[in-house]
């Protein structure tokens, strides 16, 4: 279907908007607890983790770098899997994506909070199992949703002002840390810490680190940004040139970030603190694992430094997130997978009833309560679950319209996409059990609650092209059930491996197979060849 002009996001955003965007997306609390938990994880090894992340971050990047230059409208991850496959795997891949954005805010804010409780303890209180915001650290948290909602609602180019000023700052302080933590405490002799006890980790225990520490550790959940350029595409100037391009450029950047951060962090530990090894490394300072580094070598400018970038990188990414996932509800209750009241905009242009239920939704996830690295990995496996769809749908695409022009064509797709699709089942699984139960429930029941609802008021569900979702998904959770290190079939991590590695290229063609015959109706798209 065409899109209605008079329902239409003003297109004013340029590639360095894009990209800024995407590093500002990037870089969030991701650079204040991820080098931690990826040490602790992997040791050493974090870093070849950092480089194993952005291999398949960068993979995947390429994937949407094509279906980001065909499919030019924001909210385009809920896009791509109904142009495609329709409503029954449009409304999963949507679902996936708009779950994940919209608690991407709130874990920022706590994020933000947990760091400046070092030196406002009042906003956190003693939970049990941890510290929680207290009554009046959920108020804080409360109105700095609120004040980010407004600076959204105000439109576009507000957002992309306040986006290019903090990430000037998110570049600069994160680099200006890592230098003055190398050149301060320079500890090389960590590089050859043991991750547990003081014999050296075999090479099957490091293996399981590195896996780890990209899954559970925060390091996929950090690089996953890159999708930021597709969800502005609709208010790009230039979104089939521009898109792609801020998508590479943007990873690139943050990667060398994170990189420069973890090298920083291991070589500023205290030896000390490694007598058993980098697994049992505890930091027991208050206001998060950089401040309390810091604090140990008296770099008391550097805390103070940490502290206002702890307000300034997880705001600007909480601020980013709050706008994508309203644009992503707002195009899903345009295509009518979500409430069509989602899919209105306001006179700046805003979709600012998605907005506001964004901000609903946020607000409702803070009195949960939730913590940084307790929900890191869910929010990873929901993430690289939806963004799996996008090798299918790009060989379905090209089969669907093959005459549509492409700003970029990934080269030995053919090759890539099933190979990406694997990588994609390896990071799922590696954000761990619980959290692939997690998502698949989360995912699964408002599937099955969907697809009632609309055979109820008869409408077409296209089921057949989407029963491969149900498949991949429970296939993906039985084998992390049934098989591996200590399940019923205790095969070793690389023969459950193995074993999704098959079961992917397996479920693969069929996805791709059981493909619409045509682009969905349902569709908001602009598409020059297709008669929609």
């Amino acid at each position: 279907m065409a899109p209605d002009p008079s329902s239409q996001l003003r297109r004013s955003l340029g590639l360095r908007s894009l990209t800024l965007a995407v590093v500002t997306s990037t870089i969030g609390s991701g650079w204040l607890f991820a080098p931690f938990y990826a040490a602790r994880a992997a040791g050493a090894a974090s870093l070849l983790a950092w480089l194993l992340g952005g291999a398949l971050a960068l993979a995947l990047a390429l994937v949407f770098a094509e279906l980001g230059a065909l499919v030019t409208s924001s909210g385009a991850l809920a896009q791509i899997p109904l142009l495609s496959h329709g409503r029954s795997a449009g409304f999963i891949g949507g679902w996936c994506a708009w779950i994940a954005y919209v608690s991407l805010p709130t874990i920022e804010v706590l994020a933000m909070l947990q760091y400046l409780a070092s030196s406002l303890p009042w906003l956190t209180a003693d939970g049990g199992a941890g510290q929680v915001l207290s009554g009046a650290g959920l108020m804080v948290a409360a109105l700095l949703l609120l004040a980010m909602a407004w600076i959204n609602l105000a439109g576009i180019t507000w957002l992309a002002r306040w986006i290019e000023g903090l990430t000037a700052w998110k570049l600069v302080v994160p680099l200006l840390v890592s230098l003055t933590l190398m050149l301060t405490a320079g500890h090389w002799g960590n590089l050859g810490a043991p991750l547990v006890g003081t014999e050296p980790a075999s090479a099957g225990a490091a293996g399981s680190g590195v896996v780890g520490a990209i899954g559970a550790g925060g390091i996929l959940f950090s690089l996953l940004g890159f999708r930021t350029a597709m969800d502005l595409a609709g208010e790009a100037r230039r979104p089939q040139r521009d898109v792609p391009l801020a998508m590479g450029l943007g990873l690139g950047i943050s990667l060398a970030i994170y990189l420069a951060l973890q090298l920083a962090f291991l070589v500023a530990v205290p030896p000390e603190l490694l007598a058993g090894g980098w697994a049992q490394l505890r930091l027991t300072a208050h206001g998060g694992p950089l401040v309390a580094v810091a604090l140990g070598l008296g770099l008391g400018w550097v805390v103070t430094l940490l502290l206002s970038d702890a307000v300034i990188s997880p705001g600007a990414t909480a601020l980013t997130y709050l706008g994508v996932s309203a644009r992503v509800g707002w195009m899903m209750g345009r295509c009518g997978l979500l409430p069509a009241g989602l899919g209105r905009l306001n006179r700046q242009a805003v979709p600012a009833m998605a907005l506001l239920w964004s901000l609903a939704i946020g607000l409702l996830l803070l009195l949960g309560g939730p913590s940084w690295q307790r929900v890191v990995s869910f929010l990873t496996a929901t993430l690289v679950i939806a963004l799996a769809m996008g090798p299918v749908s790009l060989l379905a695409l090209r089969r669907q319209l093959p005459e549509e022009p492409r700003a970029f064509r990934l080269p030995w797709a053919g090759l890539w996409c099933p190979l990406t699709f694997v990588a994609a089942s390896w990071a799922i699984l590696w954000c761990g059990r619980g959290a692939l139960e997690g998502a698949v429930v989360l995912v699964l029941g408002p599937a099955l609650l969907f697809n009632l609802v609309e055979w109820r008021r008869g409408r077409p569900l296209q089921a057949r092209s989407g029963a491969w979702w149900w498949l991949y998904l429970g296939g993906l959770l039985a084998i992390s059930e049934l098989i591996g290190p200590g399940r019923t079939l205790a095969w070793s991590a690389g023969g459950q491996a193995a074993m999704v590695a098959a079961f992917a290229l397996a479920v693969f063609p069929l996805a791709v197979a059981t493909r619409l015959p045509h682009i969905s109706s349902d569709a908001r798209v602009e598409l020059r060849s297709a008669a929609m």
